[in-house]
């Protein structure tokens, strides 16, 4: 799935690039290539305070520096034994409807893989905001329990012109689980499961 990530969004950043119309010197040392690694991931708010049984969502920020990002891939992570059901749909950052790659929830092991890209006559993502929004659902049974919603290292970020991942550096956010947090979520929603109509989906 990795690989096919890459592969579009590869030709979504080449396709718009002219080759090189200079030849290097065959005698010449080619110097070793630095990957421009400067793109960052994080979740917030973090820390946060939910009550049990509670649907909240958090955003994942990105901040591209230099990088002029073609896609995404998220790999979270989360603890099933507190969180029962987890969604992720893109965020405000892509102007643009992206394109859905991947979006596969195990509820068993607790990892989500989503991976979204602009199309190839789009232009890429550049700048700070919110790339993507996780919505979850606490179970009934788990108060007083800590858990973290996290980016694993096999997330990623494709720019245009680079052959590797740019993302340099992905920070998750601690999940408290409080039977006095009801309605307490900066930056996030809060229902009461009772009243929520979530579905389960991206199985």
């Amino acid at each position: 799935m990795t690989i096919v990530l890459f592969i579009v969004a590869l030709r979504a950043g080449q396709q718009q690039q002219a080759p090189s119309a200079t030849a290097p010197s065959p005698m010449a040392q080619q110097p070793t290539p630095v990957i421009p690694a400067h793109t960052t991931l994080l979740l917030g708010p973090n820390p946060l305070t939910v009550a049990p049984g509670q649907t909240s969502t958090v955003n994942i920020t990105m901040d591209t520096s230099d990088n002029n990002v073609t896609a995404v891939q998220l790999e979270l992570g989360y603890d099933p034994n507190i969180i029962s059901i987890v969604k992720v749909a893109p965020g405000p950052m892509f102007t643009q409807t992206p394109v859905v790659l991947i979006d596969k929830n195990n509820p068993t092991s607790g990892r989500y893989t989503y991976a979204f890209g602009i199309t190839p006559s789009s232009q890429p993502v550049k700048g700070n905001g919110v790339v993507a929004t996780v919505t979850f659902t606490t179970k009934a049974g788990a108060v007083g329990k800590d858990t973290q919603i996290g980016l694993l290292p096999t997330s990623l970020v494709t720019a245009r012109g680079v052959a590797q991942s740019v993302l340099k550096s992905a920070s998750g956010t601690v999940v408290t689980v409080s039977s006095s947090a009801a309605g307490v979520n900066p930056g996030g929603v809060n229902v009461p499961a009772t009243k929520s109509k979530s579905t389960t989906t991206g199985y």
